[in-house]
């Protein structure tokens, strides 16, 4: 019988995990607390590499359709732009731009894939219990329709099930961190303002900051931090309303239609994201500030990386022996994103709310990194999670680099001039199940095409896709023959250059 894998949390997080399992032949069990799918926007950005993820996933270009590009961020301090930035100017990547759009239609489109995957979603069930031993997890599930419970077992159990995960609670995994003390008011509807549609804005002013950030169909998010006094009675739109009003200097009326709500933000991890047959991806993992807006683009991240391990252990094509390196890497690697992306969020909230000579030591240091490119080089690719690499474990070696090529880091997705009419990008070579081992070969004339040819596994154990041309040295920045074997989620596991400094020759 194939290994079963349980899936708490049937938001975006938990569906990404369950499509990319269902992708691999896995057999999944996705069961959610609520009733029905809620409407509410929620988390509305998703980055350069989230779109490259929900590509994999066979999703990305219906996630086009619904959403709104945004090309840019516009910040501002009391009234006055200090900073621009633009993901137009992004590299190696065929998203250069943020897609804004609600998080209800993203898990519209992910349930709708699992359907086609021959998945489902049992609603109202909640997990109440677990526990395991070395080779299965028996779990209690509660429908909360007919007020019965019933125990199940599985071979593996994923919790993506929020910042009150029943399965981390239920494992004895801490939860660390803290509550900032300011509380946030957000608001999504229809506005009639002046502001560009194109981008995300930021005000922040010696009362608190503003975020607006425009969605389809004409739609806006506006985020908020609290004002200290909020007369009795005021309806909480009327309040968000009153409050974009006094620190936008663009006019922002809010027409009919909005929705509002308040809550705190928290910087807490896991203690630790896996223990035996249990893992934490998303919130269940991890909560911090939306500054950045990192949750759920972190979130997918979590629950992909680790569906094509664990497809590896539950297809049989890992051996289960292996399975302690496996997750360790897996925890390890998350681990290092976390804390990146814990530091950053806190960081910029903090910024957003200084006074006096810290205020203009930061619009200063904005402006100057505006003006020297600074913000489009690096600030942008960090948030946006192009730029991934991370610091190998014990046993895999130094980081090696060849040109643009990096190991231990996402390949860049360059394009590349191939036969097909529209060109090649690296990332099509990709398996979604297993690494593939992709050969670049420098050699040629100048202006021929790059020749692209298949090998099924070999001696290796691995595919490999064999390129050879003299565009790969522009494109590339390399000039002798590389192998790389690459990860199915992007990353180059391995990266050897060819010492001789030789090609191919010419083909």
């Amino acid at each position: 019988m194939s290994p079963r894998v349980l899936i708490v949390g049937a938001g975006p997080v938990g569906l990404a995990a369950a499509v990319s399992l269902r992708l691999q032949g896995v057999p999944v069990t996705v069961v959610d607390k609520a009733a029905s799918p809620h409407t509410h926007p929620k988390a509305v950005v998703l980055w350069p590499r989230a779109l490259e993820v929900f590509d994999g996933l066979g999703v990305a270009d219906r996630l086009e359709t619904e959403g709104h590009p945004l090309t840019g961020q516009h910040y501002h301090s009391n009234g006055t732009r200090v900073a621009s930035l633009t993901f137009r100017r992004l590299r190696h990547t065929k998203y250069r731009y943020a897609l804004a759009i609600p998080q209800h239609t993203t898990e519209r489109v992910l349930r709708e894939r699992l359907s086609a995957l021959g998945g489902s979603i049992r609603t109202h069930t909640e997990l109440t219990g677990l526990r395991q031993d070395a080779d299965t997890v028996t779990t209690t599930l509660a429908d909360l329709d007919t007020g019965t419970t019933r125990e199940e077992t599985y071979d593996w159990v994923i919790g993506a099930d929020g910042v009150h995960s029943s399965v981390r609670s239920a494992t004895g995994i801490g939860f660390e961190g803290h509550t900032y003390e300011q509380t946030f008011l957000l608001s999504d509807g229809p506005c009639d303002t002046g502001l560009a549609t194109d981008s995300a804005h930021y005000f922040m002013t010696d009362t608190g900051v503003l975020v607006m950030v425009p969605l389809p169909d004409k739609q806006w998010r506006a985020f908020i931090s609290a004002p200290r006094e909020i007369p009795e009675g005021e309806a909480l739109v009327d309040t968000v309303a009153r409050v974009v009003s006094q620190r936008s200097p663009v006019p922002v009326r809010f027409l009919d239609g909005h929705a509002a709500g308040r809550f705190r933000i928290h910087r807490k991890a896991a203690e630790r994201v896996w223990q035996g047959r249990v893992f934490l991806v998303g919130d269940a993992a991890h909560a911090h500030s939306p500054a950045g807006a990192q949750g759920i683009n972190t979130g997918v991240e979590d629950a992909t990386s680790l569906a094509w391990r664990l497809g590896g252990i539950c297809r049989g094509s890992v051996p289960t022996a292996d399975s302690e390196r496996v997750f360790t890497q897996w925890s390890d690697e998350r681990h290092q994103v976390v804390e990146n992306v814990l530091r950053d969020t806190d960081l910029q909230t903090r910024l957003w709310g200084v006074r006096g000579f810290r205020r203009r030591l930061r619009d200063a240091a904005l402006y100057g990194a505006e003006r020297t490119g600074l913000l489009d080089r690096v600030v942008i690719p960090r948030q946006t999670q192009i730029v991934q690499r991370f610091n190998p474990g014990p046993g895999q070696g130094r980081p090696k680099a060849v040109g643009v090529l990096r190991s231990h880091a996402r390949l860049p997705n360059v394009e590349i001039p191939t036969d097909a009419s529209a060109g090649t990008r690296l990332h099509d070579f990709l398996s979604p199940t297993e690494p593939v081992a992709i050969e670049f070969d420098p050699a040629g004339t100048p202006g021929h095409h790059t020749k692209v040819r298949h090998a099924a596994a070999g001696g290796t154990g691995l595919d490999v896709v064999s390129l050879s041309g003299p565009a790969l040295r522009s494109a590339l920045g390399i000039s002798r023959r590389v192998t790389c074997v690459v990860r199915p989620d992007g990353i180059v596991a391995e990266l050897t250059p060819d010492t001789a400094g030789k090609g191919a020759g010419t083909t």
